[in-house]
């Protein structure tokens, strides 16, 4: 789980999911009200990992030759083990080190 770098508090699993949704690389700490960033190299293992389900569906769909309601079962299941995941990648840092 993230941390803030400004108050070092952990950060809830609700909180980074909540802020997932948001498709930015920013967001302010729970508890410190200060902004804190995505640090680049969590940006580029989540937008990494964001794909892996997407190549199972396709993958899975073609090998087991899942109907309908397989396909979408199995995106459902994909997305909660995305989301239960995601928190653990990511890293906090103070500034915006994304180059311009």
């Amino acid at each position: 789980m993230p941390n803030c770098e400004n108050c070092g508090q952990k950060w809830p699993w609700k909180t980074v999911v909540k802020n997932t949704m948001k498709f930015t690389n920013k967001a302010k700490c729970p508890y410190c009200e200060k902004t804190q960033y995505l640090k680049p190299k969590s940006r580029k293992l989540t937008a990494i990992f964001s794909y892996i389900p997407t190549l199972l569906i396709i993958a899975l769909t073609l090998i087991l030759d899942l109907d309908g309601w397989g396909i979408f079962l199995l995106a459902a299941a994909l997305m909660i083990v995305f989301l239960g995941l995601y928190p653990f990648m990511t890293k906090l840092s103070n500034d915006d080190q994304m180059p311009t």
